[in-house]
């Protein structure tokens, strides 16, 4: 059985790829762990709980669970660890897909800039809380689509993300996040393989980073999904379904 080992995103947890799993065609199974800070680990208070390392073993685990190869999805933040995986384990995955992710930032002044911003967000998270960080949040434009989604749809997703702790949301910003991990730009040639980058019609930024990361890797492709934003697993899970090989 195939199976595809899912990395999800800032704020998520693998319960976000239900409506992914509910689309896969026959012979798919589906991993979806959570990562330090979200769903089940979302209390986790040791600082080495969210290093880079930590995250990894995590998907180790995983996919000492399945089927090897995998194929590996990672999106936003899922990306940029999934990446990391691939990049320290080419033979454990025979498809890379990335939704609305990037390799990281190029220079040690956009990563401290980011790191500075990063740690910002944290501190509003640890004063402010839950619900004043993610009116914040859910105010960037490229989350526009998601809350346009149906109520039955949009509800769970909040529902579940007002279950995190500020303060493991926190600690994941100021471990695994942009700011904090390296650039793996001049690493992209070594993804042989194939690899599908999949951005939203309305998520600009990350369309045109899908692009220049497309023309680094020798088997990569471009989906850009039509009417839809950053979160396309849970805007568009049966588009995204349509990019497995």
């Amino acid at each position: 059985m195939a199976t595809i080992l899912a990395c999800h995103g800032f704020t998520g947890e693998g319960a976000d790829f239900e409506p992914l799993r509910a689309v896969l065609p026959p012979g798919h199974a589906l991993l979806a762990p959570d990562f330090p800070g979200h769903g089940s680990r979302c209390r986790q208070r040791t600082p080495s709980d969210y290093s880079l390392a930590a995250h990894l073993a995590i998907l180790d685990e995983s996919a000492r669970n399945a089927a090897e190869p995998v194929t590996l999805l990672g999106y936003s933040m899922g990306g940029r660890i999934a990446l990391h995986w691939a990049l320290a384990n080419p033979g454990k995955f025979h498809q890379l897909i990335l939704v609305g992710a990037s390799p990281g930032l190029p220079t040690e002044a956009e990563r401290a800039e980011r790191a500075y911003a990063d740690d910002s967000v944290a501190k509003y998270l640890r004063t402010q809380g839950l619900p004043a960080f993610y009116k914040y949040w859910h105010n960037q434009p490229f989350f526009k689509t998601l809350l346009a989604l149906p109520a039955a749809r949009l509800e769970p997703i909040l529902s579940r993300r007002h279950q995190n702790d500020p303060e493991g949301l926190a600690l994941s910003l100021e471990h695994v996040g942009t700011g904090r991990l390296s650039s793996l730009w001049e690493r992209l040639r070594e993804l042989t393989g194939p690899v599908d980058l999949v951005t939203g019609e309305h998520d600009p930024k990350f369309t045109e980073i899908a692009r220049r990361m497309g023309e680094r890797m020798p088997k990569a492709r471009l989906s850009v999904i039509e009417g839809c934003g950053h979160a396309i697993h849970l805007e568009r899970p049966d588009d995204l379904v349509q990019v497995l090989r």
